[in-house]
């Protein structure tokens, strides 16, 4: 082996709807001290990768894998690539502590094939330092190895896929919530996404641990009522269309958002609905991408709440062992808890791809899918 073809999807900054797949050819002999090629075996995706694109310039996510003009002349100019969860395997490696063969799980691009440049090489995994990744936070730069994770398991690996990162940030956003909560309703916008289902399970399977005295509610479409309901994670749930229920017997409440959506429009009517009653507003997602009104943290004084300083925060104070034992107990309870919620679904090949990128882009993909891609 001493070229590859590296199959990649690369996404329209400006106009989200506008993709194309782009072959390069990488020589596994031009790979330099330190450097792994990773072959991308499968990759989860959901809204949550919509939400990438989407604040890719804001947050920073379109830094991670900067495509790279090709020699048949295609320019990557305006173009970029979304990045990905999913597992990998080790096809050639300049590392003397990395081996060929090995497996490894985490934050890859779309694409096929990538180089990285291996550092903070430890038992449990390594991290990407490549000069040309533009990262945000390390902890989107980690690999774990799976030989040595203990949240890996061979015949779940569909929901690690599409589950455990957004499970990361119901882990630490749970952990940051019940660190402040005073009894607050809690409202959790998007309540069917699986970031806020993660979160609410945590919220209300340790309410009593905890002796606290918040309840957990969310707030879905009508259409995503029963689903939401169904999956045991809340201690109510109310539609959009039905926002005034809030209010039927809790007039003295005090209300706390945490907020999935990132649809202004929303939020503004919780204001004027909810009043001072509000407290608290606290940013998270964006899964309304396309919502006409954005919401404006400075105007709510609302919190914007980043995972990765949160994981940063925790993994320094438990240790990187600890709190990925915690979090691996904390993620298998919860896979368990809505395993008959959903369906494994693969898509395969570059075309099935990018026709499950723009049905999760314009809404119409099955949210009870736990997708699993590959490439050909």
């Amino acid at each position: 082996m001493t070229t590859v073809q590296s199959q990649q999807i690369w996404i329209d900054q400006q106009n989200l709807a506008n993709t194309k797949v782009v072959h390069c050819d990488i020589n596994v002999s031009d790979l330099q001290q330190d450097e792994v090629l990773l072959e991308t075996d499968t990759f989860g995706f959901s809204a949550n990768n919509i939400t990438y694109a989407a604040l890719g310039f804001k947050m920073g996510y379109w830094g991670f894998f900067p495509p790279q003009s090709n020699d048949d002349g295609i320019n990557s100019n305006g173009f970029g690539i979304v990045p990905v969860w999913g597992f990998a395997t080790v096809k050639a490696s300049c590392h003397p502590d990395i081996k060929e063969g090995e497996k490894v799980f985490g934050y890859l691009p779309m694409a096929s094939h990538w180089v990285i440049k291996a550092g903070k090489v430890a038992p449990h995994g390594f991290s990407d330092v490549h000069e040309m990744r533009k990262s945000i936070s390390p902890v989107y730069d980690q690999y774990l190895r799976c030989a040595a994770d203990p949240g890996y398991d061979k015949d779940r690996e569909a929901w690690q896929l599409n589950f455990r990162p957004l499970y990361m940030t119901s882990f630490v956003l749970d952990d940051y919530v019940a660190e402040k909560a005073k009894g607050e309703i809690l409202l959790l916008s998007s309540a069917s996404s699986k970031t806020a289902l993660g979160t609410a399970q945590l919220l209300k399977d340790q309410k009593s641990a905890r002796n606290a005295s918040y309840q957990v509610v969310g707030l879905t479409s009508q259409s995503n009522v029963d689903m939401v309901k169904a999956s045991g994670c809340y201690d109510a749930v109310y539609s959009y269309d039905d926002l005034s229920a809030l209010t039927s017997d809790s007039s003295d409440s005090r209300y706390w958002l945490l907020d999935f959506a990132a649809n202004g429009t929303l939020i503004n009517n919780l204001s004027e609905l909810l009043g001072n009653s509000l407290s608290e507003v606290t940013l998270i997602g964006a899964t309304d991408w396309k919502a006409e009104e954005k919401p404006n943290p400075k105007l709510l004084n609302a919190e914007i709440f980043f995972a990765p300083a949160r994981v940063k925060l925790r993994q320094g104070e438990w240790g990187h062992e600890a709190f990925l034992a915690k979090y691996a107990g904390a993620w298998q309870r919860f896979a368990l808890k809505v395993s008959d919620q959903f369906f494994e679904q693969s898509h395969q090949g570059t075309n099935a791809i990018t026709q499950l990128y723009l049905k999760t882009l314009n809404g119409s993909a099955n949210t009870k899918a736990l997708n699993v891609a590959t490439f050909d």
